[in-house]
């Protein structure tokens, strides 16, 4: 289960700049809904902000673009 949810935190913080925003504000509460180990939760606590905000804006739109197609009904935050 711990690998699903990584990839969860991972792609919302990609995809939903609020969601980014809350994680570097307050890490533990962001994450806690969340089944990490605590290596996991320590990764992503080292994430560099402006890295992930980068990367967000050069990918975010394409994987918007992606979802949108394959699943319509789906709510994309644009970063």
């Amino acid at each position: 289960m711990s690998r699903e949810a990584l990839e969860a935190v991972i792609g919302r913080a990609i995809m939903d700049a609020e969601f980014r925003l809350a994680l570097f504000a307050d890490p533990d509460a962001t994450l806690a809904p969340y089944e990490l180990t605590a290596g996991e939760a320590a990764a992503i606590k080292m994430l560099d902000a402006e890295s992930l905000d980068a990367f967000a804006r050069a990918s975010g739109g394409r994987i918007a673009q992606k979802l949108r197609k394959e699943w319509p009904t789906c709510q994309v935050s644009e970063t």
